[in-house]
């Protein structure tokens, strides 16, 4: 059997199931206005975003573009979910509006990972490999600028921006 999306209040009190399938639902995160959450789930046959009502319900897909979407990030405002993107053999930091459902691939680079949006939510750090060592990145959300922000002989993995 899969693994499913549960909510529990901080003090361990009212674990709520919110997704019921044989699927592999993984990966959740908050919508800011706390109304959704956003989460990876192979149910559709290949990962794919999907989101959820907080209070539970019908689970509606997000990502149509590629058979591999993972790693969901949603934008300090709602409009927008970043997420990992793989085209052939390469994972890519991809921008999905919300309003227009439009996909945009944000790097040129092959093994992205974490994407995070920094708190103005004009920016995403992410990591990446280069010279076999993962670095940290940031990229622009028109996908134009784009940053390394590693040093040399680091390998670093993971990353995310302080609220």
């Amino acid at each position: 059997s899969g693994s499913q999306i549960y909510l529990i209040n901080a003090d361990g009190s009212g674990l709520k199931r919110l997704t019921v399938s044989s699927a592999i639902d993984t990966e959740p995160a908050w919508s800011p206005d706390g109304q959704w959450i956003y989460f990876t789930s192979d149910r559709g046959g290949s990962p794919q975003i999907y989101r959820i009502s907080s209070g539970g319900g019908e689970v509606t897909r997000i990502t149509f573009d590629g058979s591999y979407n993972v790693s969901p990030e949603v934008s300090p405002d709602g409009k927008y979910i970043a997420f990992v993107q793989r085209d052939g053999g390469r994972f890519q930091v991809a921008l999905f509006d919300l309003g227009t459902n439009q996909v945009r691939v944000l790097t040129d680079t092959s093994h992205d990972e974490s994407p995070s949006f920094a708190p103005n939510g004009q920016l995403l750090l992410y990591a990446t490999l280069s010279g076999g060592r993962g670095v940290l990145g940031t990229v622009s959300l028109d996908g134009r600028t784009r940053t390394r922000l590693s040093e040399p002989g680091s390998d670093e993995r993971e990353p995310a921006w302080g609220h």
